[in-house]
This record gives structure tokens, sequence and C-alpha cells, in this order.
């Protein structure tokens, strides 16, 4: 079994597909397969596809739903233990990054590093992950959600919590973190490596803030306790407002005090899923 599978989702983004790829084929390890899920480009995409056949363990080209059919495509196909999703016109950080990020026999439930976004060209280094306390990370997943490119996925999340929501547009890969991380406390592993440079030129970047805050609330509504998400979405306002509240209180406070309470809402055990609650898609 590889330790990677490398999941590439593209439609009708030739040149990014091609950078996508050519960062792939550059790893100094080669313990992955790759795999490649096109929906029925028409821009040529398909011609480097073709181009890049011998590097390439499993590709598909063919009409789709949305991104996370796609990516389910992926799943489905893939037999590495890890599941890393690079989409088109994402790259890895460097050409190391699959040999530094497994130095160790990692068996976690997820890995992760550091990643960068690229603004037209200007790269921002994140790090947020080094000093995390996953325990207790329900806050911190809903209100700023996780760089979904720099996590590799155990396997074995996608057969417990099941694949990504098609229901959803934009926010599938958060409602997998949101339930196995926050809620069920999967364990997490921080590697101090650059995982990925993360193109915000993709879909997800560019549908707006009000219609990705619109389907993490509906998720947390459906997982949550009517009373603990009352109080996840309140302050969630108010660090979004901190600057205007009568108390100008800063977002570094009120993330503070949502920190002490969620703690206490995690012992205390109420968070747990509604039982009537279906599982994932």
């Amino acid at each position: 079994m590889k330790k990677v599978s490398i999941i590439t989702i593209n439609l009708n983004n030739k040149t990014g597909l091609e950078k996508t790829i050519k960062s792939v084929i550059s790893q100094t390890s080669h313990n992955y397969e790759f795999i490649v899920i096109d929906g029925a480009s028409t821009d040529g995409s398909t011609d480097v596809m073709k181009l890049y056949a011998e590097h390439i363990t499993y590709s598909l080209s063919e009409p789709d739903k949305g991104i996370y059919e796609a990516m389910n495509k992926g799943i489905k196909a893939a037999k590495g233990e890890y599941l890393h999703f690079l989409n088109s016109g994402d790259i890895y950080a460097s050409d190391t990054v699959l040999e530094n990020a497994f130095k160790e026999d990692w068996h976690d439930s997820f890995v992760c590093g550091n990643f960068f976004y690229d603004f037209s060209g200007e790269l921002v280094k994140y790090g947020i992950y080094k000093n995390r306390d996953w325990t207790f990370s329900l806050y911190d997943i809903f209100s700023d959600g996780l760089c979904h490119q720099a996590f590799f996925i155990n396997r074995k999340m996608f057969d417990k919590y099941g694949y990504y929501d098609e229901k959803l547009r934009i926010a599938s890969d958060f409602k997998l973190f949101f339930i196995a991380i926050g809620l069920h406390h999967e364990p997490v592993r921080y590697v101090d490596v650059d995982i990925v440079i993360y193109d915000t030129e993709g879909f997800s970047s560019n549908v707006g803030g009000k219609a990705i805050l619109r389907e993490k609330q509906l998720i947390a509504q459906q997982e949550l306790s009517e009373q603990v998400f009352n109080k996840i979405n309140y302050l969630h306002y108010l660090q979004r407002n901190a600057y205007i509240t009568e108390f100008t209180l800063s977002k570094k406070w009120i993330h503070f005090l949502f920190k002490v309470f969620n703690k206490i809402c995690t012992t205390l055990k109420l968070t747990k899923i509604k039982e009537s609650n279906p599982k994932v898609d």
C-alpha cells in the first residue's frame, strides 16, 4: 500500500492542472499514487492528462455534479493510507513535502502542517496549527475553518464518517473536520513542514464568506445541541463584529472566552451529535 493517495480534481483549468502535476511528480518521495479526476473539461485539460499519463496512477474525465462528487470519485479510487486533496492550481511548497511530512511512520487520523496562500503571486505563510489544542478545537474549526490542502486524511476517516456530503456546495470538507476533530476528537499530528501553496483563485476562495458561513451554520445546527449551537453562533457574531461592540472586546479576548466555554461544553458532553441525525453521506 502506498502511504499517500494524492487526489487532484480539475475543471477547465489546463494551466493550473499542469502546474499541479509537475509539482506532484517532482516529489523526492515516490511513496504515493496520483489520481486525477476531471469534470469533462473542454479547454485541453484532457490533453495535459494524456501528456503526463505515465505519472498518473488513475484518471477519469466525465461530467459531475460538483467538486465533492469529484472528490468522492477520487476517494473511491484511492488505495493509500492517507488521502491528500491537491486541487488543480495548488502545488506542493517544495519537492520534499512528502519525504519530510512522513519521516516518521504516522498512523494518526489526520496529519497537518503549514501552508501558504498565493495572493496573485504574493505568498503568505500560515503556521497556525503548530500549537493548537486539538482536543478543544470545536470553535477554532467553526470560526476559522481548516485549510483542506494542509491536511493528510487517514482513509479510515471516510470509512468511519462517510464520504463528502454532495448536498453541500462549498463546506463539505469543513463538515468532516467539524465532526471528526471538533466533536469526536480524532487525533491530529502536526508536522513542522510547509505542505502546500494554496491557489486563492479556486472555487471555494471566490464564493463569498456569507455563503460559506451559511453552510457552516447549517452543519453546526444539525450536529450540535441547540444550546451549544446558539452560543457558538452568537460568539462568532461577536468575534466578527468585535470592533463595534459596546465593550470594544478584541477578537483575541472573545476567542479566549470561547476557549473556556468550549472546554466546559466538551467536559459536560453538551456537544454530542443528535441521535436523530443521519451519518455523513
